[in-house]
């Protein structure tokens, strides 16, 4: 799978999770406080170059439901709370597309 399938497929899954729905981040480690969380919403920035090319970024907005807020790569965020043996397992595509 290359780069922007994964971006496709990333929009897809994102774009179907809910308010509350449990998350997690398959590349945060086990200490990562941001590991697991629950999605609060996809969140769509544009900015345009130079040359007039619009450019889209897209973050999931997540909390701990205790306050604080993050945002993360939508590559990365897979819902339910998954342990980190099946986060390895997701992650090791998207690590070898991207580097």
């Amino acid at each position: 799978m290359n780069r922007f399938e994964l971006h496709q497929e990333a929009k897809k899954r994102v774009s179907k999770m809910e308010f509350g729905e449990p998350v997690t981040n398959v590349c945060a480690g086990d200490g990562n406080p941001t590991r697991q969380g629950y999605f609060v919403s996809l969140d769509i920035k544009s900015h345009k170059n130079r040359f007039g090319i619009t450019h889209r970024d897209y973050t999931a907005r997540c909390t701990d439901k205790r306050g604080k807020f993050w945002n993360t790569d939508i590559q990365v965020v897979f819902p339910g709370h998954l342990s980190l043996d099946e986060s390895r397992e997701i992650y090791a595509p998207i690590h070898a597309a991207q580097f």
